[in-house]
């Protein structure tokens, strides 16, 4: 992959997956836009940031044990202001060794606004083997 024109987003992915596998859903949600559109892997439905962690605290108990890696493979710059990003989770042990469990992928669509980048728009989808 050719490198972005947007370094950060690679590491707001990483503070993505930090927060996950810290099984942490306020930090989680935080990389959210206030007014967001969020479908998780099970194919729930989430409009705003306080949504997606409300629903983080119902779920993150029950994947206490679970942990991935996220890689960026692909980067879209639609405008400057506003960019895709597919990202594959792997899914590790909590020594980050690779485990027995379903890969998942993901677009996030990071918007640019006055407290600078945010999912405005993401989908997480289980990855077919």
């Amino acid at each position: 992959m050719a490198a972005t024109p947007h370094p950060e987003l690679h590491a707001l992915v990483q503070s993505f997956e930090d927060a996950f596998n810290a099984h942490d859903p306020v930090a989680l949600g935080e990389h959210f836009a206030v007014d967001s559109l969020w479908t998780n892997v099970t194919g729930k439905r989430m409009r705003g940031r306080e949504a997606v962690i409300a629903t983080g605290r119902e779920v993150m108990p029950k994947l206490a044990g679970s942990y991935a890696r996220y890689r960026v493979v692909d980067v879209l710059e639609i405008r400057p202001d506003v960019v895709a990003v597919h990202v594959a989770q792997s899914p590790v042990s909590a020594d980050g060794l690779p485990a027995d469990a379903p890969h998942a992928s993901a677009v996030y669509v990071f918007a640019r606004g006055a407290d600078g980048w945010e999912i405005a728009v993401g989908q997480n989808t289980i990855a077919a083997a």
